[in-house]
């Protein structure tokens, strides 16, 4: 069973706070059952310059588009999924922030 106040505060202590807890079915692909979602500032594989090749011709033409592999998403957050068992779901990605989530890959089907 995941201890989620205890990942929320090891967020919060990475620098990223306000992540909530939540749980039910979404139209999100891989967000069911059990998670904590949050908005970060948009960095590391997040950022523009760091989008592969077709990503950013994309965004040339006026195209709204962003890699959202798991990858992506900062080191620290992906550290923290791990050492809980979680898996990382990029939501959604604006301008300026991204919304991630980490979700308890044993409450639904990747």
């Amino acid at each position: 069973m995941t201890d989620w106040e205890r990942v929320r505060q090891e967020l919060k202590e990475a620098g990223y706070s306000g992540f909530e807890f939540d749980s039910g079915d979404t139209a999100v692909p891989g967000l069911s059952g059990e998670w904590v979602s949050g908005n970060i500032p948009r960095e590391g594989g997040l950022k523009h310059e760091n989008q592969p090749l077709w990503i950013r011709i994309l965004a040339l033409l006026g195209r709204s588009a962003v890699g959202t592999d798991p990858e992506n998403a900062p080191e620290s957050i992906r550290n923290i999924a791990t050492e809980h068992g979680l898996e990382v779901v990029i939501i959604s990605v604006s301008t300026d922030e991204a919304r991630i989530a980490l979700c308890d890959p044993s409450k639904y089907d990747l």
